[in-house]
């Protein structure tokens, strides 16, 4: 695990503001005003403090990323919520799909789900999806076992999936790092990749 680093030490002001939308007197008030909230009751497991987990949820309400920023600016992260690139790992992940499935080059099963949310203020109409229902549409991908590999939660409920997927960072990272064209066509069960 990386080294957790206190931003409010290292950063200026006008980086502060930057990367989380407050300066450093303003992020101090916001954690004041929650640190009971926040604080964990014990110490097990190297608990996240209430400092890094409201400079986590600034830096995700200012930019609507998690896992690479909160990793890059706190030297936090969730590394079993990753999508495996190695050569080794994705021809493990598509013997198992072809073992339960006999559905050969598959490497993840990927849908969207809704969140239910309570009426923004702001942009309402967009966060209103096909039923008619305050939503994030979150896209998700999982392995053979279930294991989550990737999650992008940060899209209005009015956002079809195949738009999710064709901005995705795991699309571009795919056709990046591995030269793979995506081709998706829409079913009655979600988006289908054929890798």
């Amino acid at each position: 695990m990386a080294a957790r680093r206190n931003v409010l030490e290292t950063m200026e002001d006008c980086e502060l503001i930057k990367r989380y939308r407050l300066n450093r007197e303003g992020i101090k008030l916001v954690v004041e005003l929650v640190r009971d909230a926040m604080t964990s009751p014990t110490n097990r497991n190297n608990s996240i403090s209430p400092e890094i987990k409201c400079l986590a949820t600034l830096r995700y309400l200012a930019t609507g990323k998690m896992q690479l920023y909160n990793a890059d600016d706190l030297g936090i992260s969730q590394p079993f919520i990753r999508f495996p690139l190695d050569n080794q790992q994705l021809h493990r992940i598509k013997a198992n799909f072809m073992a339960i499935a006999g559905m050969p080059g598959v490497v993840g099963a990927i849908d969207g789900t809704h969140i239910k949310i309570i009426a923004p203020s702001k942009d309402e109409d967009v966060f209103v999806n096909r039923k008619k229902v305050h939503s994030i549409n979150t896209q998700i991908v999982f392995d053979a076992t279930f294991n989550i590999l990737d999650v992008v939660a940060k899209w209005p409920g009015s956002t079809h999936d195949s738009r999710i997927l064709m901005e995705s960072g795991l699309r571009h990272e795919w056709l990046s790092l591995q030269d793979v064209a995506l081709d998706t066509s829409q079913s009655t069960t979600g988006s289908t990749v054929k890798v």
